[in-house]
């Protein structure tokens, strides 16, 4: 039994919810040994004042390769081959309609570390590659177009590579779908509950030449080995993998020497790089308060006070002594209403305030 509580947590995929967190009172930092981290309770993590962290771009040529390989099995019908082949079948005449990939257009939903890997290897198989991404990252051969639609009117094959938010749940449902070719391939890689599956599988059911490539699912079992059915991993023009995008001895030795590189850091600043950190507020201050003031016992309560009691959001604040310690200049950042200056100014032992 431990004698002590720990201070650090580092998962793969375990879930970790508000009674996890809340289970210990001295945890510090949740570390996700991986990318993805919607297994993680984030904004409860972040009520407690728990760090989280994440090992970003240590399992992208893995998921790339991964999502490649989805593109030319179904292209190719790989498994339906190996099928055929185990039972003893010669069927040659059922795969000479295949289009093979050279010309091609790749779609990519989002431009981060797996999507770039995958463009890379794209255009090495000489196809055309266009992608979607708030943040356009400029890229020779990769053309870069104004919204989702245009990537999913216009490609042959879609490959999504955006995380699980709000406002990316669900996106491919049956009025994206429509959108789609009618013999495009749909390949996803990155979250289940990015694809409306219900949707899903009715566009499969209605369009005979429309294939979906998956490695992730919705209510995946959370056990290595168990029996399952879902009603897309049993369609027939449905390739899946067992959500194995990382699962490769690389990408695991990547991700675990991250783990340990976040954890020494941790260990020996308390700090832990602006890369790995999930939850840190990256809001932009819209206001930063240089108030000078006379040096009191009351002073910082009642400037901060003050603020609380005005909806003044504090993002970060600085306090610097003048010579002789009489006087003090607080340097505040954050949002509120510009009549917190005339506020503040009230108070006797302000001797200033401005705003920047």
């Amino acid at each position: 039994m431990l004698s002590h509580k720990p201070n650090v947590l580092v998962v793969r995929s375990t879930k970790v919810s508000a009674d996890t967190i809340d289970a210990s009172s001295e945890l510090a930092l949740i570390i996700r040994a991986g990318a993805g981290y919607d297994t993680i309770d984030v904004a409860h993590a972040s009520t407690r004042g728990v760090l989280v962290a994440n090992c970003p771009g240590k399992n992208a040529t893995a998921v790339a390769e991964l999502a490649m390989g989805l593109i030319i099995n179904i292209d190719r019908r790989l498994g339906e081959n190996y099928k055929l082949q185990k039972e003893g079948k010669w069927c040659k005449g059922r795969f000479t309609n295949c289009l093979g990939l050279k010309g091609r257009t790749l779609g990519l939903v989002g431009f981060g570390n797996i999507a770039q890997r995958v463009a890379q290897r794209a255009l090495a198989f000489e196809m055309k590659v266009v992608a979607f991404d708030v943040y356009q990252k400029a890229t020779e051969g990769v053309e870069f177009v104004s919204s989702v639609d245009d990537v999913i009117t216009n490609a042959d094959i879609i490959s999504l590579h955006v995380p699980s938010l709000e406002s990316t749940k669900g996106m491919i449902n049956a009025e994206s779908l429509k959108k789609m070719k009618s013999n495009a391939v749909l390949i996803n890689t990155a979250r289940g509950d990015l694809v409306n599956e219900e949707d899903l599988l009715a566009h499969l059911n209605l369009n005979e030449n429309f294939w979906f490539g998956t490695d992730v699912l919705k209510d995946e079992p959370s056990s290595k080995e168990c029996d399952w059915e879902h009603p897309l991993g049993m369609h027939q023009r449905v390739y899946g993998s067992h959500h194995i995008g990382a699962s490769t001895k690389q990408a695991e030795a990547e991700i675990g020497e991250e783990a340990v590189r976040i954890c020494q850091v941790f260990s020996s600043s308390g700090q832990i790089d602006d890369l790995n950190w999930v939850n840190k507020d990256r809001s932009k201050s819209r206001q930063t308060l240089i108030v000078k003031a006379q040096k009191g016992a009351k002073i910082y309560s009642e400037i901060f006070t003050t603020l609380e009691n005005n909806d003044w959001q504090i993002k970060n604040s600085e306090a610097t002594s003048c010579e002789g310690g009489q006087a003090i200049i607080l340097k505040i950042s954050g949002e509120g209403s510009e009549c917190i200056k005339d506020i503040l100014s009230s108070h006797v032992s302000v001797i200033s305030v401005s705003i920047s």
